[in-house]
């Protein structure tokens, strides 16, 4: 259901599907030419999948929480993430209690990097760009308790978008996007999701499946 006087909605399809937005809820507004610079968004989408799927890269080695195989930062999965938030929301996210006034990824990075400055000022000036891939793996943990807490712009499109990060992150990384040409429509490689969870690719039916059972092809009344 559309809010009142506001134009672009967004919905939950729309997102996770990485198209334009669609009519659902919407605190958008046409972007100024002077608009602020964007935020260190690979990094901070980079920490972000480290974080929900850990691997041996120096984004989860840094937070303290790694793993002997590869993770979300291997599979490409910030990246695939980006684009996702960018075709979505493609114009200026405002709403409270986030001062903003980007679109797509750009808004979901500055409003990870806001709070993680909030949680561990240090975070501003460690190794990686963006102040919540700097982050340990509990500060982390404190910053969507806090992106969590009840009344943090309820009834806003910015807390269905909030809703979206950590969900939408692990699914990217477990699923064919990072690999997914979209020119051929065929995978460049074996998805990272596939060989974390031992998934073993398309199936083509079993031999007991195909044809008739014993030959019988019909069975009477």
């Amino acid at each position: 259901m559309a809010v009142p006087g506001e134009r672009f909605p967004i919905g939950r399809r729309a997102v996770l599907g990485g198209v334009a937005a669609v009519p659902l809820l919407l605190a958008f507004r046409a972007a100024p030419a002077e608009a602020a610079s964007l935020p260190p968004i690979k990094d901070a989408f980079d920490g972000l999948v480290a974080f929900l799927v850990p691997g041996r890269d120096r984004f989860s080695v840094h937070q303290g929480r790694a793993s002997t195989s590869d993770g979300g930062v291997a599979a490409g999965a910030g990246p695939a993430l980006e684009y996702v938030y960018d075709q979505a929301i493609p114009y200026p996210l405002v709403g409270r209690p986030f001062d903003l006034n980007l679109p797509g990824a750009a808004a979901v990075a500055a409003i990870l990097n806001l709070v993680a400055a909030e949680v561990a000022p240090a975070s501003v000036l460690g190794p990686f760009a963006a102040a919540f891939a700097n982050l340990s793996f509990a500060d982390k943990v404190e910053v969507f308790r806090r992106l969590e807490e009840p009344g943090l712009a309820d009834g806003t499109p910015v807390r269905f978008i909030l809703d979206t990060v950590p969900t939408l992150a692990a699914f990217i990384a477990y699923s064919e996007a990072p690999v997914f040409d979209r020119a051929t429509n065929r995978l460049t490689a074996v998805p990272l999701g596939w060989q974390l969870s031992a998934y073993q690719g398309i199936g083509e039916g079993w031999p007991e499946f195909q044809g008739y059972y014993r030959g019988i092809d019909r069975v009477p009344d």
